[in-house]
């Protein structure tokens, strides 16, 4: 790991270690074909097979273990109270552990075929092959829903423009969704219908809502898996552009320099650290061999840098900008104010394509994507 890269916690957590283990025991089977081999609609095909089968299977994981705590709340509803909750307590934590053992390994064998599906080849570059930003690491957070580490590098923080308070809140309304769901579920069937539906207790209702749940959360697991998974694609097929065309050797020092400050502030205005975009970040600073930092997420040397290089420079600037920007697949309110100001006469030749990219990148179109990621000196 390059000595530019600060980790604020180096430690893995314990439910990643979980992840990363039995991703090496699915194994790293090789594969002749290459990810660019397949079609976007074959991609597409093959990768919604993958996330019904695991959103069957969760449904049916949240049907068998919620079944049991209703069964018993049921049951146990005319013993005195202390007796009703202990048993309903008891079986709700055996149920919940099982559950989520179950979802855990569902999610983790949903991406492992993703990733043999992609088959992304382990790269010769010491910070892709070991550390929180190798392929395992990485899908691991992907499969249990895990952040990203939390980190510096040359100096450029993500979170910077962010609040910790915000994060945790919106962490903490993340994780009661099915509580809040399954009430609401019961206060408008017994508004509705009363406390049975053709002679069935509306607490069973918490059986859909977990299985639409448990599915919700395979189908985002796997979405955002094929995401991380692309970015390291796209991220491979730029460098090898970049390297092919000797581009890199036409820019000017400052613009050198002016291609980090592109992607730092991306990652500063996309407010996370998503591996899409620190890969990206990795892989250029390799590239340039810049190991020193210099301020390189202040937007306003980055709009100065923008003014001081030339035409052909700054064309080559604002693409490699905007394919930062749609690396994550989403766009931020603080992205939107501030790409006006970076494009200026261009607004309407980088806007769309912009939009155009985010939009293929979120829909699984790699083929789509790549053309949109090209990096030259035109801005069209």
């Amino acid at each position: 790991m390059p000595a530019a890269i600060e980790f604020k916690e180096k430690k893995t957590p314990l439910l990643e270690k979980f992840g990363i283990y039995y991703l090496n025991v699915l194994g790293k089977r090789e594969f002749d074909h290459h990810v660019f081999d397949f079609t976007d609609d074959q991609l597409n095909k093959k990768i919604n097979r993958i996330s019904n089968k695991g959103i069957i299977l969760s449904a049916l994981a949240g049907l068998i273990c919620v079944w049991p705590t209703v069964y018993v709340d049921l049951l146990k509803q005319n013993e005195k109270l202390i007796i009703h909750y202990s048993w309903t307590i008891g079986v709700t934590i055996v149920s919940i552990a099982i559950e989520f053992y179950l979802l855990f390994i569902i999610a983790i064998k949903a991406v492992h075929e993703v990733s043999e599906m992609i088959n992304i080849h382990k790269h010769k570059k010491d910070f892709l092959e070991t550390g929180p930003f190798n392929v395992t690491n990485i899908l691991a957070r992907a499969a249990l829903e895990l952040p990203d580490p939390e980190m510096r590098i040359l100096g450029i923080d993500p979170f910077e423009k962010i609040s910790k308070r915000n994060l945790l809140i919106l962490g903490l309304l993340y994780k009661v969704r099915i509580t809040l769901t399954n009430f609401i579920s019961k206060f408008l069937l017994r508004r509705s219908f009363g406390e049975r539906i053709f002679n069935i207790s509306i607490n069973y209702i918490a059986l859909p809502v977990e299985c639409f749940w448990n599915g919700m959360v395979i189908y985002r697991v796997v979405r955002e898996a094929r995401l991380r998974l692309f970015g390291f694609a796209l991220s491979n097929y730029i460098s090898d552009n970049l390297l092919h065309e000797h581009l890199l050797e036409d820019l000017s020092p400052e613009a050198r320099t002016g291609c980090i400050r592109a992607i730092g502030n991306a990652v500063v205005m996309a407010r996370n650290y998503h591996p899409n975009m620190i890969i990206l970040l990795l892989r250029f600073q390799d590239l340039l061999h810049i190991n020193k930092d210099d301020r390189y997420d202040d937007w306003n040397i980055f709009l100065e840098t923008l003014k001081k290089v030339n035409e052909k420079e700054r064309n080559f600037l604002l693409n490699l900008f905007t394919i930062a920007i749609a690396f994550d697949g989403k766009i931020s309110h603080l992205e939107k104010d501030s790409i006006k100001e970076a494009y200026g006469k261009l607004y309407d030749v980088y806007q769309p394509r912009l939009s155009l990219l985010i939009k293929n990148i979120k829909a699984g179109r790699l083929h789509a994507a790549a053309d949109l990621c090209k990096l030259d000196f035109s801005a069209e």
